[in-house]
């Protein structure tokens, strides 16, 4: 028997609704890039995904509310995203609350101090599923996320996998979930869903 992927990505809020036929599903949350204040990068949004076993759509309610968090503005932090109640991601810290990354399953970098790049972050062997990279302090470079460099938006698999890399002093950060550089808003989250059908 085959297996059928469908991909589903929301870069707004929505609603899911459980089709009929479905197998399992996997979730990759990814919350909105915290913005840089005058000196300091703003924090990447963190991520959050299934990690012990696909979801059965016999644990899923027939519709869950699709959360996707917008990127901060003046040295705000970005926003959570969800997927109901049952997978979260913090948004990245504004750099006027210090620029922390977003703390989850994949934590996103931590915003630069003046002069300082943006933290890079990774999730180890798995280097293409990474959070957003924090933005880089006054005068600094941002960070990366996995295998993306600081600054880059929109890379390759970004619908599924690869993060937005943090931006550079007074740059946004990468779409999704980068920092922004000091002075630059964050980048917006993202919310994927992989839903598996089995055909005869």
């Amino acid at each position: 028997m085959a297996v059928r992927a469908e991909v589903h990505v929301f870069i707004s809020n929505s609603t899911w609704t459980k089709p009929t036929g479905l197998r399992a599903i996997d979730v990759l949350v990814r919350a909105g890039g915290g913005a840089g204040n005058a000196t300091t990068g703003g924090g990447g949004g963190a991520l959050a995904i299934n990690t012990q076993r696909r979801l059965s759509p016999l644990e899923l309610p027939d519709e869950v509310l699709i959360i996707v968090g917008a990127g901060g503005a003046s040295g705000g932090p970005g926003g959570g995203s969800a997927f109901g109640d049952i997978l979260t991601a913090p948004g990245g810290d504004g750099g006027a609350t210090g620029g922390a990354g977003g703390l989850t399953f994949a934590r996103g970098g931590n915003g630069g101090a003046s002069g300082v790049a943006g933290e890079t972050v990774t999730a180890g062997v798995v280097r293409l599923l990474a959070a957003g990279g924090g933005g880089g302090g006054a005068g600094a470079a941002g960070g990366g996320s996995g295998r993306v460099s600081g600054g880059t938006s929109h890379p390759i698999w970004w619908q599924w996998c690869q993060s937005g890399g943090g931006g550079a002093s007074g740059q946004p950060g990468g779409f999704p979930s980068g920092g922004g550089g000091a002075g630059a808003d964050g980048a917006d989250g993202v919310v994927t869903i992989i839903e598996y059908y089995q055909e005869d």
